[in-house]
């Protein structure tokens, strides 16, 4: 089985403008692992995970700034994960689970000619391994 027969689209996804407060409030409403960034041409940039949110809330002393994701000065852009990790619209199932482990993300964007036409993600996956043992 390949991405594109498992991958949820239309894909939600944000600008690297976006304040980091309105990406996280996206994340937790819709109960996303992670957000793609994309420029205005759908083009992916990054990849913005949770793990990315809270670590970038957790003030420390090497970045005075680091409290500044609560009053909206910090961007999805300052945070995310680059260079973006995507995966063709053709991957097989178990080449997007490995890219995945490997990368320590649970959803992957599925890319058409670097464009964002999907999301892949683990339970996507677990959910055609059976069928995918049983052929």
């Amino acid at each position: 089985m390949h991405a594109r027969e498992i991958m949820t689209t239309p894909v939600i996804a944000v600008t690297s403008s976006v304040p980091l407060p309105e990406a996280a409030r996206l994340m937790a409403r819709h109960g996303f692992t992670a957000l793609p960034v994309v420029d205005s041409h759908g083009r992916l940039l990054g990849l913005l995970t949770e793990q990315d949110v809270i670590r970038a809330g957790i003030p420390g002393d090497a970045d005075p700034d680091a409290g500044a994701m609560l009053s909206g000065h910090r961007t999805a852009g300052a945070v995310m994960r680059t260079p973006p990790l995507g995966a063709a619209a053709d991957l097989e199932c178990g080449e997007l689970a490995r890219r995945m482990s490997e990368a320590g993300i649970r959803s992957l964007p599925v890319l058409d000619d670097g464009v964002l036409v999907g999301m892949v993600t683990f339970q996507d996956v677990l959910r055609v391994l059976p069928a995918a043992g049983a052929s």
